[in-house]
């Protein structure tokens, strides 16, 4: 195999010639035999986990690049093309997107000056490893041939738009995925597509409740910035949480299941200088959530800060011009242009007009309210928006591998602090005993006194009210509202330096489930930071379900209540037992007082009654009614919840109001004297009986026969179910003929990590949509049906461990220059 001319980052040793002399002159070879520039052994064990061993970072590279080819070849092409701003080009609008080619070409620049700017400054062991990464993914294209690529519904096989790689793409892959919770979110990408220059101003005209009318449109745009049904939940249990006195780790992203975001195990090594397993985001070639000796780590995604919005006021002269700092600056036009194949394969040119001011881009939240129309707005003025994570997703690249390679706490602590987690709370346990928990990520130095002194009125106001000031629009016409300058955060970053953030060490717990910083101790609560490192669920704010019921089991396991152990605080097995519990908390706190409402209606919801009234309170596969509760609570959301905190909340609905003394267990019940919550009830249970019935899904089916992901022709049962239902085992699904059909994301990758005496760390796990995408492997669904049964894989990391679990062959990939 020929080693490709186009990985210019590798490190000048390993282009250097390798032809060599000894220092004998008798034993001159004029014919050497060619020596590999770049060497890795692959060895797969059980359920197709693995195990790449190289002597470098390129040839990790190589070997990872290859084996994760070998299972999902066609869904990494597919994130390669997008994340290059090719998808219409090559795929067609239909399964391409222009809109996204748009943003990301814009985003991106000019190719050559990304890489001189954004790569080129990366440490030698990223770019080869990365090098190495596309050497092994192309080669595997190279050998298999488009013609007998995988098949099925994310197959590739004979696809004209499948071609070889390069490094530049990958790190674009990277960067697009580390800009999910900024400029790439679904709300900001719109409106900076919908910026499109001046047009005279916005054209609604408020009447007399203007005020309201706009704090309506800016709750919906706070409502927009998040989508309720992802996250994940992470515990970390010290010394004094566990039986055994060494640290103990859960890590249980809710990630989607396929594409961007998607998990793939893998363990990497090259002795002497980094040996970590875990899994891999697609396109990635670092462990994400993992182990290794020493520590275990895992991740869930944090709702701080990432961004501001500037308000800019316009030369009225001219408005393509703002004042700053009196003076005016030009708002400069950048034209992108991407192609799109048309039905009948032919290519046309689309351009779109980008508009930036020194802040980043003028954007335009037209799609969520036709209030937040035009330029200038009804203010006079527009809007631009920074975004902190423009450089972090590269900068992470060199913080996975040095966390890869702590072997305490200390280190780990101090691979954080580089800034390179870009939208992360971190969870962290070692074999020490010791837990920790961070949000040390990404979050703009906008300190109280500079919100004090620069929310814009009554935009900013507005903006920060309906967002829990997420959403901060600072003063565009002086510097001093510019972000501020840490010493200990990147050069002009302007990010909180690591010292700023909330975190916590412990020899107890810390535990996370996408609310903010403030109970990852719930008996030790972290406060006095300012709303813009953890504005959902801040302090003294009603906390997820799903938050609540982890925090409580922690408190039943400490007690031994839950009926796992009969002795007190966590093991391996009662850990593995508090994932898969599957106790649906929003019923535990309201299902009585629903039935009680039943007992005083009509006959018309008294089968959905009775269905609740024998239902087990889980999702459970043999759980029967579970699907009731899930569209009766839907509806009770829409109504009440707040789709921005992610809870409901209502000062009428609740028998016990929300108490910031009491967040674990308040609010709680139903106010049954309320006639609006009765007749609420009651329309709900009929929605819910309504919307069953119209999907052809019987009232009292088992859980596991409507929940399920199709694979070939076996549906396999997925236990778990909707976050917003206070599950902790996560699970997003959408109703549809015949039930709950191929969930998209939940409980994706899950890891339990813990110590012994030995030097080899004990980990189970499990990956619920599988390791290969490819309908003719193995490993299609293995881990599925694994999942399916409460079953667990144990990750073989010892040599003497991978060598009893070893399937198939050794595989030695080697590749010349």
């Amino acid at each position: 195999m020929q080693f490709p001319k186009y990985t210019r980052w590798l490190a000048a040793p390993l282009l250097a010639g390798l032809v060599a002399c000894s220092d004998s002159d008798d034993t001159f070879d004029p014919n050497p035999e060619p020596q590999p520039i770049l060497s890795a052994e692959v060895r797969r064990t059980e359920f197709g986990i693995p195990h790449v061993r190289a002597d470098d970072y390129a040839s990790l590279g190589y070997g990872i690049g290859y084996a994760y080819a070998q299972d999902n070849f066609c869904v990494g092409m597919r994130e390669v093309i997008f994340s290059i701003g090719r998808s219409a080009e090559l795929l067609g609008e239909d399964e391409g997107s222009i809109e996204d080619d748009l943003l990301f070409t814009y985003l991106t620049g000019d190719r050559a000056a990304f890489e001189q700017t954004f790569i080129d400054p990366l440490p030698q062991r990223v770019k080869d490893l990365n090098a190495g990464y596309v050497a092994g993914f192309n080669r595997y294209l190279e050998e298999t041939g488009v013609e007998n690529l995988p098949e099925g519904d994310l197959g590739c096989r004979g696809a004209d738009w499948v071609s070889p790689i390069n490094a530049t793409d990958i790190f674009l892959l990277q960067r697009r995925q580390a800009l999910r919770g900024s400029s790439g979110n679904g709300t900001f990408a719109s409106a900076i597509l919908a910026a499109n220059g001046p047009d005279g101003g916005g054209t609604v005209v408020l009447t007399g409740e203007g005020e309201a009318q706009m704090r309506e449109a800016f709750r919906k745009v706070g409502e927009a910035l998040r989508d309720p049904d992802r996250g994940s939940n992470a515990l970390a249990a010290g010394r004094d949480m566990t039986q055994t006195g060494t640290g103990l780790l859960l890590g249980n992203p809710h990630q989607p299941w396929f594409g961007e975001g998607a998990w793939y195990q893998a363990h990497l090594t090259i002795p002497g200088e980094v040996d970590v397993a875990g899994a891999v985001l697609h396109g990635f070639p670092y462990v994400g959530i993992g182990f290794n000796k020493d520590v275990a780590w895992t991740h869930t995604v944090s709702i701080a800060n990432r961004y501001s919005l500037y308000e800019l006021e316009l030369n009225p002269d001219d408005p393509l011009q703002y004042f700053y700092d009196g003076e005016l600056r030009d708002i400069v036009p950048v034209e992108v242009t991407v192609q799109s194949r048309q039905a009948d394969g032919t290519l046309v040119d689309v351009s779109k007009t980008f508009y930036e001011s020194q802040f980043g881009p003028i954007v335009n939240f037209a799609s969520v309210s036709p209030l937040l129309d035009g330029w200038p707005l009804i203010t006079g003025t527009v809007l631009a928006f920074r975004d902190a994570n423009l450089e972090t997703g590269l900068r992470g690249s060199n913080q996975w591998l040095t966390k890869a390679t702590a072997s305490n706490l200390d280190e780990y602590i101090e691979a954080i602090a580089t800034l390179g987690n870009p939208v992360f709370h971190e969870i962290v346990a070692d074999r020490n005993g010791e837990a920790f928990y961070g949000d040390i990520s990404a979050v703009p130095f906008i300190d109280q006194a500079k919100i004090d002194s620069c929310l814009t009125a009554p935009i900013g106001q507005l903006l920060a009210d309906g967002t829990t000031n997420v959403l901060l629009t600072l003063d565009g016409s002086t510097s001093d509202c510019e972000w501020g300058v840490d010493p200990e955060a990147p050069e002009g970053s302007g990010l909180f330096g690591p010292s700023a953030l909330p975190q916590l060490r412990t020899f107890d717990y810390v535990g996370n489930s996408n609310n903010s910083y403030w109970l990852s101790d719930a008996n030790n609560p972290l406060t006095g930071f300012p709303t813009t490192m953890g504005p959902v669920g801040h302090e003294g704010l009603q906390q997820f379900l799903r938050t609540r019921i982890g925090h409580i089991m922690v408190e039943e396991r400490r007690q031994a209540t839950d009926g796992f152990d009969d002795s007190p605080l966590f093991t391996l097995e009662s850990l593995k037992a508090f994932m898969y519990n599957n106790r649906v908390y929003g019923a535990e706190i309201t299902l009585a007082d629903v039935l009680t409402i039943c007992g005083t209606t009509a006959a018309t919801i008294q089968d959905a009654c009775d269905v609740l009234a024998a239902w087990d309170q889980k999702v459970e596969l043999d759980s029967r009614g579970a699907q009731v509760w899930k569209e009766f609570w839907a509806v009770i959301r829409r109504e009440l919840g707040n789709d921005f905190q992610n809870v409901v909340e209502s000062d009428r609905f609740w028998r016990v109001d929300f108490d910031p003394a009491d967040p674990l267990n308040t609010p709680a019940g139903i106010d049954t004297d309320d006639t609006a919550n009765r007749d609420l009830v009651i329309n709900a249970l009929l929605e819910a009986r309504g919307r069953l019935a119209a999907n052809n899904v019987a009232l009292d089916a088992p859980w596991g026969d409507v929940q399920f992901l199709v694979r070939g022709n076996e549906n396999v049962p997925i236990h778990g179910g909707q976050g917003t239902l206070g599950i902790y085992g996560a699970i997003s699904s959408n109703l549809s003929d015949g039930g709950y059909v191929n969930p998209s994301s939940g409980n994706s990758y899950i890891q339990v990590v813990t110590w012994d005496e030995s030097d080899c760390p004990i980990a189970d796990v499990i990956l619920v949509p599988s390791q290969s995408t490819d309908p003719a492997s193995p490993h299609f669904a293995d881990q599925t049906r694994l999942y399916s049964n409460k079953e667990w894989v144990r990750f073989p990391f010892c040599e003497e461990d991978i060598e009893a679990n070893q399937i198939g062959e050794t595989l030695i990939l080697e590749a010349f220059e």
